[in-house]
């Protein structure tokens, strides 16, 4: 029996009529839902499980909810070994592989195996205070430093392999995995890379010059981001979900992680087709 661990966003599902359709198919198809308590009490089904157990356990990840939620899932799956496959609840959803009206199709797929795994990189940040690392994180899709709430510019010097690269005078620098490349860093102004790809995406926001431009690296680099301002307001963010405070002199090293996102794949949801259908939805 395949045993699949529930991730639902309740705020986007308030009343838990996917979630409860969704494990409903499952239990249909002789899988095993995994849940954790908020879903249990929602509901009162499925297998309850604290968070640790529910990924320990599970064969695979099934997540409800929009690209924060899996983002988030996402770091803890990978820690775990375990693939995800995300349904969209939001607005966007470029990690989600389906939607809601999917649904049959996805458990009948999940059910006979018939699908792919995408391995996906991620990043390692690594906060070094006075020389001692005091905190490492890892991401799906980037690494920010970036102000906080002041409208002020902040200056950062970059070295990528020991290499001076640039002081940058701006609103903050993004360092982003392939899969990040579609994220802030397209917003702010960054390529377009395929997820496939390994390799580091550097991104200036709204740099003071204009020579200042996104610069590629292969994905063994190591890029060095020293933060030469004393403005105290200055925050190295995660995938826009962890941030922590940094001070003047902090540097947050990043680099490819060891840990990689795998990403439920199904023949014919390619990646310039959900790339067409989501850049047009912003436009819209």
């Amino acid at each position: 029996m395949i045993k699949v661990g529930i991730v639902s966003n309740l705020t986007k599902d308030s009343s838990g009529e996917n979630t409860e359709k969704i494990i409903r198919g499952m239990i249909s198809r002789n899988m095993q839902p995994l849940v954790p308590a908020p879903v249990y009490q929602l509901l009162n089904m499925g297998t309850l499980l604290g968070e640790k157990e529910l990924y320990q356990l599970s064969d695979l990840i099934l997540v409800l909810g929009g690209d924060g939620t899996i983002l988030q899932t996402a770091r803890l799956a990978a820690l775990y070994g375990k693939p995800l496959l995300g349904i969209n609840l939001g607005r966007l959803g470029f990690l989600a592989e389906a939607e809601m009206a999917d649904c049959d199709f996805i458990l009948d797929a999940l059910s006979s195996g018939a699908y792919k795994i995408e391995k996906r990189m991620m990043l390692e940040a690594e906060l070094l205070r006075d020389g001692k690392r005091i905190n490492r994180f890892i991401a799906l899709n980037d690494a920010a430093v970036g102000k906080g709430s002041f409208a002020r510019i902040i200056h950062l010097k970059v070295e990528i392999d020991g290499e001076f690269v640039n002081h940058y005078a701006a609103d903050g620098l993004l360092v982003s995995s392939p899969t990040g490349s579609t994220a802030y860093s397209l917003s702010a102004g960054g390529p377009i890379i395929y997820p496939g790809m390994e390799c580091l995406l550097m991104t200036p926001i709204c740099p003071h010059t204009l020579n200042s431009r996104p610069i590629v690296t292969n994905a063994c680099s190591r890029i060095e981001v020293e933060v030469i301002d004393k403005n105290r307001d200055i925050q190295l963010t995660i995938d826009g979900q962890e941030a922590v405070g940094l001070r003047d002199g902090d540097r947050i090293v990043i680099s490819k992680s060891t840990l990689a996102t795998q990403l439920i794949r199904f023949s014919g949801y390619g990646f310039f087709n959900l790339l067409r259908s989501k850049l047009s939805a912003r436009t819209d």
